[in-house]
């Protein structure tokens, strides 16, 4: 059997023996993507978002264990008005995160007469910002955000519409 970092022991007790895998369970409290390269475990069960700590300490994702959400509970009936005002504020920044993490910010050069088929290719959650440049009275910049995934094909078609400099960025917070 291997050796199993994790802060779940229980959960994942249940789940290797479900499959019938023998294994030893090494409990750890925070950092447990660590305890491979320190000789702790042959293994992790953790919870997972993007990915990106596992891939900066050498792991990948080999199955799903459990699939969970997080979710904001309010009890039934009316609250007085400060707690309702903190209620729906919370909700909007929980939504705004999460619109947050659906999009991204998209910057780009464009032909100032290929604007409107530039525009067509990126539905964005309002019209973009056009702001022209300094030097090239032919381009203008265009910032957007889209709530669409832009795959290297769109890229492709924008570079063939004459669009240079093409950054698409994360964002953090959102509110609209």
């Amino acid at each position: 059997g291997k050796r199993i970092a994790t802060t779940y022991p229980q959960l994942l007790k249940a789940y290797m023996d479900k499959q019938g895998v023998p294994f030893s369970a090494c409990m750890l409290t925070g950092s447990v993507e660590v305890a491979p390269r320190a000789g702790l475990s042959d293994a992790i069960a953790d919870l997972v978002s993007t990915g990106a700590t596992l891939e900066a300490n050498g792991l990948k994702e080999a199955e799903v264990i459990f699939r969970s959400k997080a979710t904001l509970i309010q009890r039934l009936g009316e609250f007085d008005k400060d707690k309702q005002e903190l209620i729906e504020k919370l909700l909007t920044r929980m939504q705004g995160v999460q619109q947050a993490k659906e999009s991204k910010y998209i910057m780009l050069h464009a032909p100032v007469d290929r604007l409107e088929q530039i525009k067509a290719l990126l539905p964005g959650a309002e019209d973009p910002t056009v702001l022209p440049l300094s030097a090239e009275k032919q381009k203008v910049a265009v910032h957007l955000v889209s709530t669409e995934n832009l795959f290297w094909e769109t890229m492709e078609q924008l570079k063939e519409l004459g669009a240079s400099s093409i950054l698409v960025l994360p964002i953090e917070k959102m509110m609209e």
